[in-house]
C-alpha cells in the first residue's frame, strides 16, 4: 500500500512581511502628507484668492503656523500607529522606550553630532550648487519665517519639535525594531535607506543617510528613542537658527551670528568628542554586533528583492529623487 506524504504548509516569511509592511507605512506617510498639503492649499485659496502654501498672501501667520504643525507630524504619526497596530503581539513588535539612558556619557555625543551635521550641511550646499550648474536641479526653497512671535513659536514647533518626535517614533520606534531580528546593522542600514529616500531631495540624501545611521545606532545602543529625539531636535534647532539669521538680520548681522554659531558648534564638538573618548564612552557601542555576526549570514537581500511592495516603493522613491535632474519643476 502506497503512502502519500501530506505536504506541509509553507511558513510565512516574516522578513518579506516586514518589508512590505514598512513600504505600506512609508507610503501612508507620504500619501497623507500630500493629501493634507492639497487640502491646505484648497483651504487657503478659499480664505484668500491666490493664496498658496508657498505664498500665503492675505492669510494670518498663525493659521499657517497651525497648518505647518499638522503637516509636519500627521503623516509619520499615522504611519507609526498603523505599523505598530499590525505587528502588535508578534515577534516583529519591538519595545518603544523613552527612558533616559543610565550612561550619561552618551550625551557628550550631542555636540559631536551637531558638529558633524554642520559639516554635512556645508557639503549639501556644495552639492546643490554643483547639481544646479550641471542639471535641471533646483534646490528646495527655504521656509519663510513669519514676523509675529506667536506664529514664530508655531513655526519653531513645526520645524524643530514635531519632526524630531514623530520621525523618530516611526523610523526608529516602528520600522527599525521590525528588522532587528535579522541583525542590528541590517535594520539600521535598511531603515536609513528608506528614511533617506522618503526625504526626496537628492542633494540632501548623503547627509540624511549618515545622520539617520547615527540616530539608528544611538537608538540601538541606548535602548531608548529619547537620545535620538534630542539629537534630531538639536539638529533641527541649528538649522532653524541659521535660517532665522539669514532672514531676520541684515547682511553683517547674519554673517556675524552665523560665524559665531559655527565656531561654537565646532569647538563644542571637539571638546565633547575628546571628553567622550577619554571617558571610555565607546563602551556604550558594545551593544552593536560585529558585521560578521551570525544574523548577517542570511539570505536577506534576495528575500527583500522578492517583496513586491517594498521593491515598488523603493524604485518609485528613487525615480522621484533623480527625476528633478532632468525635469524642471
Amino acid at each position: 500500500m502506497e503512502v502519500f506524504a501530506v505536504p506541509q504548509a509553507k511558513k510565512p516569511d516574516r522578513l518579506r512581511y516586514a518589508a512590505n509592511l514598512a513600504a505600506v507605512g512609508a507610503l501612508l506617510c507620504i500619501a497623507l502628507t500630500w493629501a493634507l498639503r492639497r487640502a491646505a492649499g484648497m483651504t487657503l485659496r478659499l480664505m484668500h484668492a491666490g493664496a498658496t502654501l508657498a505664498n500665503p498672501v492675505g492669510v494670518p501667520e498663525w493659521v499657517m503656523g497651525l497648518w505647518n504643525v499638522v503637516l509636519a507630524g500627521a503623516g509619520a504619526l499615522a504611519a507609526f500607529f498603523f505599523v505598530r497596530a499590525l505587528v502588535k503581539g508578534s515577534p516583529l513588535a519591538g519595545r518603544v522606550s523613552l527612558a533616559v539612558p543610565r550612561d550619561g556619557t552618551m550625551w557628550l555625543l550631542l555636540p559631536s553630532f551637531l558638529g558633524v551635521s554642520l559639516v554635512l550641511n556645508m557639503v549639501v550646499s556644495v552639492l546643490q550648487r554643483m547639481l544646479a550648474a550641471g542639471t535641471r536641479y533646483q534646490a528646495p526653497d527655504a521656509v519663510q519665517l513669519p514676523e509675529g512671535r506667536g506664529a514664530m513659536a508655531l513655526y519653531f514647533i513645526s520645524i524643530c519639535v514635531v519632526p524630531a518626535v514623530v520621525e523618530e517614533l516611526f523610523v526608529r520606534g516602528a520600522l527599525q525594531p521590525m528588522f532587528a531580528r535579522w541583525g542590528a546593522w541590517f535594520s539600521i542600514l535598511l531603515t536609513s535607506v528608506l528614511f533617506t529616500l522618503m526625504h526626496g531631495d537628492i542633494a540632501q540624501m548623503p547627509a540624511v543617510f549618515l545622520i539617520s545611521m547615527v540616530l539608528g545606532i544611538t537608538a540601538h545602543a541606548s535602548g531608548s528613542l529619547l537620545p535620538g529625539m534630542v539629537m534630531h531636535f538639536a539638529n533641527n534647532c541649528m538649522s532653524f537658527c541659521f535660517t532665522w539669521a539669514a532672514q531676520k538680520l541684515d547682511g553683517i548681522g547674519a554673517l556675524a551670528l552665523t560665524g559665531y554659531l559655527t565656531l561654537v558648534f565646532f569647538l563644542a564638538a571637539l571638546l565633547c568628542t575628546s571628553a567622550f573618548l577619554k571617558s571610555r564612552g565607546m563602551s556604550i557601542l558594545a551593544a552593536l554586533p560585529r558585521w560578521n555576526d551570525a544574523k548577517n549570514r542570511q539570505k536577506r537581500l534576495s528575500r527583500l528583492a522578492s517583496s513586491p511592495l517594498f521593491v515598488a516603493l523603493m524604485l518609485g522613491l528613487a525615480v522621484r529623487a533623480v527625476l528633478p535632474l532632468w525635469v524642471r519643476k
